[in-house]
């Protein structure tokens, strides 16, 4: 009996020995160069990073390690030394391949970060002035990483004729990418297709939550986040999407060939369409699978149209539930979309921020959208976008933020 136990537990001690036996190797001291440290780094170590500015391309090889500096992004650079991209995820990483606290440039045709068929974790890096075709912030093919607290911006998609855009982040092929808390902001798209900030393309199940996607353009449409092509399921939670511009539609293009997106408890104003039409959203269902929105706070222009569905190759009508779609002197719903205010919890007026010129977009005491959302919605989060309790009244609020009772000391 003895003898059968042994043959299960010695394979599992064997496995686990390299992750206990687990060593930090320092850069420079132990090794002159980050990727110097990667080459001789083992499945559970840590190569750990002195502040300075490194200029290489460095690529993890497969290999579960941490890969950190030792101060954080503000002191410890990683600028690419060719073409390419400053860091690459490209031999099946997994979540245990750990990328945190640089600051990535690239140069002209390289990306900040690229992940093909992988999925690794990407942690409070500061990734800008990259400049590449679709996703010169970061680039994910066919993968599905963690990207979380990592602020991105000042990218630019100018390398290629057309693309699909995302020149903060872009996802490509089928994965489950997991885009969490980041700044997203001022990211140039472009000629790209769609999505200046994020472009969701065949993207398969991605995650965006509690995201800040500001400031971000294109040309064509979606300054702020692009969802396009077929088996596109996103979860879009609880983000800010502000300040986004593009000639068609501002703040989100969705049009995906097959798949439905979900959007859940986002605020989106001040989007800008400049050819003065659509400036917060624009939908299209896949046919037969409705693109749903819950709980979410739509503030148009004057003199837009808030939120826009189309017709194109489909008689599918997205369904809205508990929103507040609001513009003063514009179109609430266009398209092939009838108003839905009234019905279902859906309602038009202000939701009263306290102080949208200092880009709080929290509520104010008696804002009709406290305790109007439902919350039969899925994927609700269990805090809001700044870290408070999320149902306060036994009812969701509208939009990225709950009202917690008192709003003088957020103003």
């Amino acid at each position: 009996m003895k003898s059968l136990r042994l043959q299960f537990i010695l394979p599992a001690l064997i496995a686990a020995l390299p992750y206990a036996l687990a060593s930090t190797i320092n850069v420079p001291k132990d090794q002159p160069t980050i990727q110097a440290g990667i080459n001789a780094a083992n499945n559970g170590d840590t190569v750990l990073v002195a502040p300075g500015t490194y200029t290489e391309n460095i690529d993890f090889l497969g290999k579960a390690i941490t890969v950190k500096s030792s101060q954080g992004p503000h002191v410890t650079r990683i600028v690419a030394s060719n073409s390419g991209c400053a860091v690459t995820f490209d031999h099946a990483e997994g979540v245990n391949s750990v990328l945190k606290g640089f600051s990535l440039k690239g140069g002209v045709d390289t990306c900040g970060i690229n992940v093909n068929a992988a999925s690794p974790t990407i942690l409070h890096n500061t990734i800008t002035g990259n400049h590449s075709c679709d996703g010169a912030g970061i680039s994910v093919s066919w993968g599905s990483p963690i990207i979380k607290g990592n602020i991105i911006s000042g990218n630019f998609h100018d390398q290629c004729s057309g693309g699909i855009g995302g020149a903060g982040i872009a996802v490509t092929g089928q994965g489950s990418a997991q885009i969490i808390g980041n700044l997203i902001s001022g990211n140039d798209g472009g000629n790209g297709f769609a999505g200046g900030g994020i472009s969701l393309w065949a993207a398969g199940t991605p995650t965006v939550m509690n995201n800040i996607i500001l400031n971000n353009t294109i040309q064509t449409g979606g300054g702020g986040i692009g969802i396009e092509a077929c088996c596109s399921d996103a979860i879009v939670v609880q983000n800010l999407i502000i300040g986004n511009s593009a000639s068609d539609v501002g703040g989100l293009y969705s049009f995906p060939n097959s798949g439905a997106p979900v959007f859940v408890n986002n605020t989106f104003t001040n989007n800008r369409s400049s050819n003065g039409l659509d400036s917060e959203i624009y939908t299209n269902s896949s046919p037969g699978e409705p693109t749903s929105f819950y709980n979410n706070i739509v503030v148009g222009l004057k003199g837009q149209t808030a939120l826009y569905c189309d017709n194109f190759n489909t008689t599918t009508l997205a369904v809205f539930f508990n929103n507040d779609v609001y513009v003063p002197r514009g179109t609430r719903y266009g398209g092939i979309c009838p108003d839905q205010t009234g019905s279902n919890g859906n309602i038009s007026d202000n939701p009263k921020f306290v102080n949208p010129a200092k880009r709080n977009y929290q509520l104010l005491g008696g804002s009709p959208a406290i305790n109007a959302g439902t919350n039969s919605a899925p994927d609700l989060p269990k805090k809001d976008l700044a870290g408070h309790p999320r149902i306060v009244g036994g009812t969701i609020d509208m939009g990225a933020y709950e009202f917690q009772g008192t709003d003088g000391d957020r103003r």
